[in-house]
């Protein structure tokens, strides 16, 4: 009978006891035949050691996974590959005993605790993460809890560094050591709001040569300090070794010394700090030009140190501890342009402020003055006067004082003031555009025709009942507040105020309460209907139509002094001869029985009763009337009438300049033609000559001029000091090649012209001779390719003061050289000058080669 093979390898007969035999055949469980050798035992023998061998070895790595699926821990890849690779121990184990369906079982089991253990750490990471998200998120949407504020506190919860600027003592070291680096070549420091409390010692050895080979600096790109800035800070003082008293001569000749690094310092800024003292060798700083000490805690004697510093022209002491009378030493500070003393306790100017004979500006609000001293202010060149917040009472200009003539911006607000002057007095003011008297206790205003330019006026919370006189001949203003007074009347000239824009009268009791909020254009309609009709006399009317009512003739051009260049006094005294000759005995029988009888001068030619108001100070202003001439007879008129020095013909159509003007040759010191619409070289019409004698300041901005040669050629004005073509097309001056060819300079036919304004042309080239002998040349914005060296021939003692140049298209000198003035600027073009010129010039201005060197240098 033939035994049936079995399907597994082993020699051994399946027990009959094993319930968990693979085929598990009752065949094989009850037949006791013997197994007989088969060829699959040729196998079996070196099949049985290799399995038995690791079969101990396996039992590890099974413990090892089920621990790590308990602890949630991975499993590793070598235990996972182990267990795949079971198959051999698997039927090993069957063959001690175990079933085979066990192993497989063991080994999905296995994977599958892997697979979930993976599982189980992905979900706790995710957690995790997503728990972090979320905590980030209401952080940076909600922040911390809300503060809720009490009734007495202001905290709100918020961050004490919002933007992260706190820095720690290394980071604030690499800050100082990046701006001493970057102020070795640019000249330029700023260590300000760095919380210092002293001045670093990588400023004061910023320029030795182990601190330049340390921060990879070159000593050939080193420049001089010319601005320092150590502003906001903690400085209570400052020591002697930053600003030492010593001699720079001294100092130069010691070789050991370490030298002062501040010498050549234009600008000082320590403004917001705490200092209660100024170190004395600051007096050394001979270049020092703009000093700002506002904002500390300096006291009178400070001022004992900053009068020795002469070439100041710009200081601020504001919002520090002077207080009384200041000191006479101020006298000594000769240069200064700008004064501010603003935020102290100060109640009078020091004796000898008249020396300050180049002031500018002057600020002295929040302080404690009673009075201002105007007879010394008026001698002095002010443009602005600022004095708001002091204890000033009653008059505020003494008697005596007629005239501020220069002073362009007042404010006296925050006082109590009574009255700017004297009962019935007037205080000429031409060049103010702005003042302010706010919150006083003034009564009313003194006449302001003698205020021209003025453009805003803010006089509210005052006392003033009436509108001042001469307000509405205002045709500049633009703006007025008079509002908290005690105004009733508004007058209805106002309506002929072009310009104003803007007039505020609320708070105040007018009779027409409509006037209290009515807008500006609403407010001239309502006053427009009020005014009379045109009177006979065209005292009102300007510009042309004015000129045309006020001829004999319906068209001017049929004047008998048309075409004439100028007309005599007989001429004049001819046409009102003929004029009362035209009189008839009817001509009052022409008027009807309801109107007014004809006054004798009625029926004289209307050209005599046409007046043009002149200004004090024989100023003569026609600006803003669209004229293109002047009548000669009413020029003749005036000149008899008045002594006119100033004419102002601004803003109109001129094309030519008029010829009328020979009227006013002997006394017109100022004519100005700016904004008219003169042509090319065409503007001294019919190329006759104008006799001006006495001219010294000649305005012909803003116009179409090409060229100046008919000026040179035509007019005669000897005297003439300064000259304004800016703002036309001009291509070139007389040059140097034009007086070869038989023309003539501007010093030529001007030579006292000191002063020559051509910025905004489009001149290409720039000749030295075309501007020797002046003091003052701007040739700013024009197209300037090349600056010629031997313009720095020019300066020297008695020799150019000023230039600018900035704006043009040449690239040398840079910015940075024209940035330090003038000087500095005819340095630089004196040193590409040759030899021989430069020995000629220095012979010339008695000068030495040394002497020139330290120039130079």
């Amino acid at each position: 009978m033939r035994v049936p093979r079995s399907r597994t390898p082993s020699p051994e007969k399946p027990s009959h006891t094993d319930k968990t035999s693979i085929n598990e055949s009752k065949t094989l469980s009850t037949r006791t035949i013997q197994a007989r050798p088969s060829v699959q035992g040729l196998f079996k023998k070196p099949i049985v050691p290799a399995v038995k061998k690791p079969a101990s070895s396996w039992a590890t790595p099974r413990k090892l996974s089920t621990a790590s699926q308990r602890s949630l821990t991975p499993v590793s890849v070598e235990d996972v590959n182990t267990s795949i690779a079971s198959p051999v121990p698997t039927r090993q184990s069957t063959a001690a005993g175990d079933s085979p369906p066990q192993f497989k079982k063991a080994s999905a089991a296995l994977r599958e605790q892997i697979a979930n253990a993976k599982a189980a750490k992905r979900v706790v990471a995710e957690k995790v993460q997503a728990q972090d998200q979320a905590a980030q998120r209401s952080v940076s949407l909600l922040g911390d809890a809300p503060v809720i504020p009490t009734d007495d506190t202001f905290d709100f919860g918020l961050s004490d560094d919002p933007f992260n600027l706190k820095r720690d003592a290394n980071s604030m070291a690499k800050v100082i050591k990046s701006r001493v680096a970057s102020a070795r070549t640019s000249g330029r420091l700023n260590i300000a709001a760095l919380n210092l409390k002293e001045i670093p010692s990588e400023v004061l050895n910023m320029y030795s040569l182990e601190s330049i080979g340390k921060h990879d600096g070159s000593w050939a790109e080193s420049v001089d300090l010319t601005r320092f800035v150590a502003a906001d800070n903690e400085l209570e003082t400052i020591e002697d070794n930053v600003f030492p008293d010593i001699d720079p001569e001294v100092l130069a000749e010691d070789e050991d010394a370490q030298g002062n690094i501040f010498l050549g310092l234009e600008t000082l800024d320590l403004h917001g700090n705490m200092l209660i003292a100024l170190p004395i060798g600051l007096r050394r700083l001979t270049l020092l030009t703009s000093l700002n000490l506002s904002a500390n805690r300096l006291a009178t004697n400070c001022l004992e140190v900053v009068t020795q510093i002469t070439s100041l022209k710009d200081l601020k002491l504001g919002g520090n501890l002077l207080w009384g009378t200041l000191d006479p030493c101020f006298s000594r500070l000769t240069n200064l342009e700008i004064l501010d003393l603003h935020g102290n306790n100060i109640q009078k100017l020091p004796p000898g402020f008249a020396e300050l004979h180049r002031l500018r500006i002057l600020n002295i609000s929040e302080n404690s003055f009673e009075s201002l001293p105007f007879e010394v202010l008026s001698k002095l060149p002010l443009t602005e006067l600022n004095a708001r917040k002091n204890k000033l009472t009653g008059v505020l200009i003494d008697e005596g004082v007629e005239a501020l003539p220069v002073l362009q911006n007042l404010d006296v607000s925050s006082n109590q003031l009574t009255s700017l002057v004297r009962p019935h007095g007037i205080i000429a003011m031409p060049a103010l555009t702005q003042i302010c008297l706010s919150m006083n206790r003034l009564q009313a205003l003194p006449d302001v025709s003698s205020w021209p330019e003025l453009i805003n006026l803010t006089a509210d919370e005052n006392n003033i009942n009436a509108f001042p006189d001469g307000f509405t001949g205002l045709q500049n203003l633009k703006s007025a507040d008079f509002s908290s007074n005690d105004i009733r009347v508004v007058p209805a000239e106002i309506a002929r105020m072009t310009k104003l824009s803007m007039l505020r009268l609320s708070g105040n009791p007018l009779r027409d309460r409509k006037f209290v909020s009515a807008h500006i254009e609403d407010l001239k309609e309502a006053l427009a209907a009020r005014l009379d009709p045109a009177s006979d006399g065209y005292e009102d009317i300007n510009g042309p139509i004015a000129e045309v009512l006020t001829s004999n003739e319906a068209n001017p051009l049929d004047s008998p002094f048309h075409g004439s260049r100028a007309a005599t006094p007989h001429m004049v005294e001819a046409s009102e001869q003929q004029d009362e000759g035209n009189r008839t005995d009817t001509d009052d029988f022409a008027t009807p029985p309801t109107s007014a009888q004809t006054s004798p001068m009625r029926a004289r030619s209307s050209s005599s009763a046409l007046v043009w108001p002149v200004k004090p100070g024989g100023v003569l202003d026609r600006s803003n009337t669209e004229s293109s001439s002047l009548h000669p007879v009413v020029c003749s008129k005036v000149a008899n009438e008045h002594t006119i020095r100033e004419v102002q013909l601004r803003h109109n159509l001129f094309a030519v300049l008029p010829e009328s003007l020979s009227f006013f040759a002997e006394s017109l010191t100022r004519l100005s033609l700016a904004h008219n619409q003169l042509v090319g070289e065409t503007y001294l019409g019919g190329g006759e000559d104008l006799e001006l004698p006495s001219l010294k300041e000649l305005d012909l901005s803003s116009n179409h001029i090409t060229g100046l040669t008919t000026l040179v050629n035509h007019l005669h004005a000897p005297n003439l000091e300064k000259l304004d073509v800016s703002t036309n097309r001009l291509a070139s001056l007389p040059s140097s090649s034009d007086k070869e060819k038989g023309g003539r300079l501007l010093r030529d036919a001007f030579p006292k012209l000191t002063v020559l304004d051509f910025a905004n042309n489009h001149l290409a080239e720039l000749d030295p001779e075309s501007i020797r002998g002046m003091k003052i040349v701007n040739a700013a914005n024009n197209d300037i390719a090349h600056l010629n060296p031997r313009i720095g021939l020019l300066g020297g003692v008695g020799g150019l003061e000023r230039l600018e140049v900035t704006g043009n298209r040449f690239r040398v000198p840079r910015w940075n050289v024209l940035e330090r003035g003038t000087d500095a600027t005819l340095r630089w073009l004196r040193g590409r000058v040759p030899v021989a010129d430069m020995a000629a010039w220095r012979a010339e201005k008695g000068l030495t080669e040394d002497e020139e060197a330290n120039d130079m240098d």
